[in-house]
């Protein structure tokens, strides 16, 4: 499955194994709800605004709880400056089309993948 997290389009293959292997507690993964999970991706991106550049299998593990409790298949979650409680990082969920997200994949896949081709893309048709 293709979802993009904030500027990264990730594939997200198999089952909760995905976020256990990332170190997301089983019985978070068992037990979490959509805002649970929203909460988790918060703190993680307080922690680590460029998340899905930097660690990948975690992103991945997050996108996997919100696609698994949601319709969306696309998050933009971003800290502001001075960020001191995860429930600051404001967040965006949406639902794309797999053309779309296949149009991305392979924008990135050959480095010409930018923020405004995602804006366009998704976040401003999202928004009409």
């Amino acid at each position: 499955m293709l979802f993009l997290f904030n500027d990264r389009v990730l594939t997200i293959t198999g089952n909760a194994e995905v976020a256990i292997n990332a170190g997301i507690p089983s019985s978070a993964v068992a037990h979490y709800t959509l805002n649970d999970s929203i909460l988790a991706v918060q703190t993680a991106i307080m922690e680590m605004p460029n998340l899905a550049a930097e660690s990948a299998q975690k992103a991945a593990a997050l996108a996997w709880l919100i696609a698994s409790r949601s319709n969306a298949n696309a998050i933009l979650f971003i800290a502001p400056p001075k960020c001191k409680r995860p429930q600051e990082v404001g967040f965006r969920l949406a639902t794309v089309s797999l053309t779309t997200l296949g149009s991305l994949k392979a924008q990135q896949d050959a480095g010409r993948l930018t923020s405004g081709i995602i804006n366009t893309s998704v976040w401003q048709s999202v928004a009409a």
